[in-house]
Formats: C-alpha cells, sequence, structure tokens
C-alpha cells in the first residue's frame, strides 16, 4: 500500500452545485477510482482554506471511510515530503513548481492532467511550464495522442521564442506522458427495465432505432448539430423504421435551445427528437438505456479526449464520431461504431488575434475555429444508415464497444497506470539533478520575492541580527497586554509568536539592552519565523525601541 496525494478544491473533483464539466466529471470518477483501485493506504490533500480541507475529509470517508486522510495548506510543504506525488487536476503546475521551490525540489513529483487546451489562460499556463522550476521528475499526462501533439506545439513554438530572445540552448519542460481518462464502467451496466421505462416515456416504439446525444448541448463549447441533422435526416428518409434522436444534457446558452431543437426540426423533420435534461441521476445513468446508438460529432477545438464516447461504449453501445482528437484514439473504426473524416482548413490568425486583445470571448473564438472544420456530411450518412438498419450490426458492435471500454478504460486499468508513472517520477527524482537550483542569497521566487526584502529601499532603516534593543519606559507583562488587547493592534495575530515569547522578550530586555539575534533565538522551534515579526510588532508600539 502507499501513499498518496492531491491538490483538492470542490470544483475540481465534484459535479455537485456547478455545470456538469468535462473536467468535473474527470476529477470526480479519478478520485473514486484511485480510491478504489490505488490500493492506498493514506491520502493527504493541499488545500487553499480550512473549508476546503473540511470538504476533503467529507469527500474522502464517503467515498473510502476509514481511510487516513488529512489535509494541509501551503504553509506546510513538509507534510508532503513523504507522499511521493502531487496530483494536480489540471494543466496550471507552474504556481506549484514555484511554491515547491521555496521549500525543496526534490521533495516529491508534481503531476498535472490536460483538459481542454484551448483557453487562453491554459496556454499561459502551459507556455509558464517552460520558465517555471519544473523539473525532469514532474509530468503532464495528456489524455490523447492529439492533445499531446497541440502541448508539444505549443511549448516548442514557445521555446524557440525563449531561445531568440534570451539566447537559450535548451528550454526543458515536464514528461508529456499519454493517461486516456477513465470511467466506472460497472456504472453504466443498466437494471432491468430501464430501457423498456425510457422508451415508453419517451414514445420510442419497440422496433424504432434512438439514436443519443449525451452531454452539454452548446455550440460554442461542444459541437455544430446541424451536419449531424442533414446526416440523419438522410439517413432515417432510408430506414425501414422511425429513427428518433434523443437530446440528453442541459443547454449551456438560451440560444442553444434553439439551435438545437428548432434546428433538428428545420433540417432532420423526418426524425422525431426528444430532450432529456440527464444532469442528474437516474437519467445520468440510465438514458443510455433507451439508445439503440451513440453519437457525437465534436468540430471544436475545445474537446481534447471525450469522455461521453467512451461512457457509451461502455454502456454496450456502439458510436458515430467524427475522427477528431481523442475519439482517434479511443473508437475503433469499423470495430465499435465509425469514425467519420474531418478536414480543416483556412487560416485562423484573426480568430488568434481577436481573443488574444480582448475582442472576442471565448465561446465567440470556439465558434469562429469551428467554422473552418468540416464532417463528411455523406459519410457520417452511411454511418447512421449502417446502424440504424442492422440491428445484429449494432449488438456485435455495442458488445465490442462494451469489452474495450472495460478492458482499456476502467478505472481499474487506468489508475495503474498513474500508479507507474509516480513511480517512475520518483526514480528520476532521486537519480536526477535539479534544474536551476536555487542560488544562496538569491530570491527562490523571483517575482514573488520577500516583501520586506524587496522593499528594504523604503525604511530608514533596516533591521539586522546585530540591531539592538532597549525596554520602553513603563514595558512590562501588563502594559504588553493592554496594548495587545486594544482594537486593530493584533490584526494577523497568526503570524506573531506567542504572548509568552513576547513576554520572555521583555523579560531579557529589563536586565538590559540586547541585539535582535539574541531576543529572538530563545524562541521555540514552531515560533522561530515569528519572533523577528514580534520583536517588530513590539516596537511598532514602542514596548521596545532601537538602540541609535
Amino acid at each position: 500500500m502507499r501513499r498518496a496525494a492531491l491538490l483538492y478544491h470542490p470544483d475540481g473533483f465534484t459535479t455537485a452545485g456547478g455545470p456538469m464539466l468535462g473536467r468535473r466529471v474527470a476529477g470526480e470518477e479519478f478520485l473514486r477510482g484511485l480510491l478504489r483501485h490505488g490500493d492506498i493506504a493514506e491520502l493527504r490533500a493541499l488545500v487553499q482554506s480550512p473549508e476546503h480541507g473540511a470538504a476533503f475529509a467529507r469527500h474522502v470517508a464517503e467515498l473510502a471511510p476509514g481511510l487516513a486522510a488529512s489535509a494541509h495548506g501551503f504553509d506546510a510543504p513538509d507534510r508532503f515530503d513523504g507522499a511521493g506525488t502531487i496530483f494536480l487536476p489540471g494543466a496550471g503546475m507552474a504556481s506549484y513548481a514555484w511554491w515547491r521551490r521555496r521549500h525543496r525540489q526534490n521533495a516529491f513529483s508534481l503531476c498535472g492532467v490536460t483538459h481542454t487546451t484551448a483557453t487562453d489562460r491554459t496556454m499561459d499556463a502551459i507556455g509558464d511550464l517552460l520558465v517555471a522550476p519544473l523539473q525532469p521528475w514532474d509530468a503532464l499526462v495528456c489524455t490523447s495522442r492529439a492533445v499531446q501533439g497541440m502541448v508539444r506545439r505549443l511549448l516548442e513554438e514557445h521555446a524557440a521564442y525563449l531561445g531568440q530572445r534570451f539566447g537559450a540552448t535548451e528550454v526543458v519542460g515536464p514528461a508529456l506522458p499519454i493517461i486516456p481518462l477513465g470511467v466506472d464502467t460497472a456504472a453504466y451496466d443498466q437494471s432491468e427495465g430501464a430501457r423498456a421505462r425510457w422508451r415508453e416515456s419517451l414514445g420510442i416504439g419497440v422496433e424504432e432505432v434512438a439514436v443519443l446525444v449525451m452531454g452539454r448541448l452548446s455550440l460554442a463549447t461542444k459541437f455544430t448539430p446541424g451536419p449531424m441533422y442533414l446526416a440523419l435526416e438522410e439517413a432515417a428518409r432510408g430506414a425501414a423504421q422511425r429513427v428518433h434522436l434523443i437530446l440528453a444534457g442541459y443547454f449551456e446558452a438560451p440560444r442553444d435551445r434553439t439551435i438545437f431543437l428548432e434546428g433538428a426540426a428545420a433540417l432532420c423533420p423526418s426524425v422525431t427528437v426528444h430532450h432529456v435534461d440527464a444532469t442528474a441521476d437516474p437519467a445520468r445513468r440510465e438514458i443510455w438505456a433507451a439508445a439503440d446508438l451513440f453519437t457525437l460529432p465534436i468540430d471544436n477545438i475545445q474537446e481534447t479526449f471525450g469522455l461521453a464516447p467512451v461512457e457509451a461504449m461502455a454502456a454496450g453501445l456502439p458510436v458515430v464520431v467524427t475522427d477528431w482528437d481523442g475519439f482517434r484514439d479511443t473508437v475503433g473504426h469499423g470495430v465499435h461504431g465509425f469514425r467519420v473524416p474531418t478536414v480543416m482548413g483556412g487560416s485562423g490568425a484573426d480568430l488568434a488575434l481577436r481573443y488574444a486583445a480582448g475582442m472576442d470571448g471565448y465561446g465567440n473564438y470556439l465558434v469562429g475555429a469551428s467554422l473552418g472544420v468540416a464532417m463528411d456530411v455523406r459519410a457520417a450518412a452511411e454511418a447512421f444508415a449502417t446502424l440504424i438498419g442492422n440491428a445484429e450490426r449494432r449488438r456485435a458492435m455495442g458488445a465490442a464497444a462494451r469489452a474495450h471500454a472495460r478492458a482499456t478504460y476502467d478505472w481499474a486499468a487506468v489508475i495503474p497506470q498513474y500508479l507507474r508513472l509516480f513511480d517512475a517520477l520518483a526514480k528520476v527524482r532521486a537519480e536526477g539533478a535539479e534544474q536551476a537550483p536555487p542560488r544562496p542569497g538569491r530570491e527562490p521566487v523571483p517575482l514573488r520575492p520577500d516583501p520586506l526584502r524587496a522593499f528594504a529601499g523604503y525604511p530608514t532603516a533596516t533591521l539586522t541580527p546585530e540591531t539592538r534593543f532597549v525596554l520602553a519606559p513603563g514595558a512590562g507583562p501588563q502594559l504588553l497586554a493592554a496594548r495587545a488587547g486594544a482594537p486593530g493592534t493584533v490584526s494577523r495575530g497568526s503570524l506573531l509568536p506567542s504572548m509568552p515569547t513576547l513576554t520572555a522578550m521583555l523579560a531579557r530586555l529589563a536586565q538590559g539592552s540586547a541585539t535582535a539575534a539574541e531576543l529572538a533565538g530563545p524562541a521555540p522551534a514552531a515560533e522561530a519565523g515569528r519572533a523577528v515579526r514580534g520583536l517588530m510588532w513590539m516596537a511598532k508600539y514602542d514596548l521596545v525601541r532601537r538602540q541609535p
């Protein structure tokens, strides 16, 4: 059994209380999979606040009662020294590398994971990997070959600029291994009667064919539905049975309801369209049972892996998807369903300029990019027609898809890949040399310096260990307590030493002048970093005075 650690923020590991976003689903399922299949003896969390620590404790107790779990803030990096690797649920790794540098760069590894890479914030985060103190024992997991290629291209372009600008001959980032997202495949086994119950509620006949779309229904951040409607219309016209389309999910924006529902009425009138809000159980887990095949014709650069087709395969559905990003890895063409060819063309330089300048928001940027992508509508129609008209083919592909999902994408198969990666990073960490180790006397984090050093030119004088202090007239324990008790005198008490330590300093000065080093030296080890600050606080309130 092993220790594990992760950066915990509820937004990254739960779908409760927020939109059903892919990264939230992936994070929620990752934590569940890690606790179930990771052979974990202890789980530690890096948290931003006590509230997040409490949420982490509740979450782990719900998933793995009795597991040793603890949450620690950023002021306690040493609590992760034995954890091996801290898992970060995103691509933003730079700030955590700088945080680690204040402590010890080879104390533990950092492992991030890609979700969407299209946002300006994510692209900046990826670029920052080359200038932040990431080490050879760190990794950014890419969930597909396509996203790995995109990240490499981004890093290569940024490295070329850094080399041109600063003369750097080698710019090294973290490792970029490929590990797919996972699902709990058993959760997609359908209960007895679910198919009949859902199809009856939707008015779908026993011999009729239902095509399912599952996910966020959004033109901006998911896909353009028009080409799918054209392909379904062509297939439905030639079908011997009625064809239904189930749009299961939520409309991201009010206009999406019009685009998806009225667009379907205009472009595929031969298909009966249903909308099901599948953001919560039981619909989220059961709606798959109503369908005969699944489709998701992505044409959007927002997508990087595509979890929904894997969920569909786990549910035993054949899939029709575009030959796009992660689908190219997950769906075997002609085996688990069909991948429809796509083509991209033209220049997007104007889109990049408008997005960078703030002229276009993220949604408009994505829609603009999707204008340069086309799915082969005729090939999609042929794929739909093949599956709509052949129940035996649907059953065979669905069975192959279910077996593939269980063997490859169940967390029982995915979590061991992470554990092997963590072990490999530990070996590199034990044997490797630091890149750009901190230098004595220099700021470990140059652009987030110690403020009392960075602004040392502001005051009349600066404190040194040899600076001498004397007791102010009348100062003692009673005056200390009175001034500490006045409103506003102690605004950040946790940053100051304890009252006994301050009292001990006053007692020492009652014997005569002393240096800052002599006054701070006897402080308890736990207060060593706060003792000098306490001395300055007493100087601020005229309990002690600097000796000229």
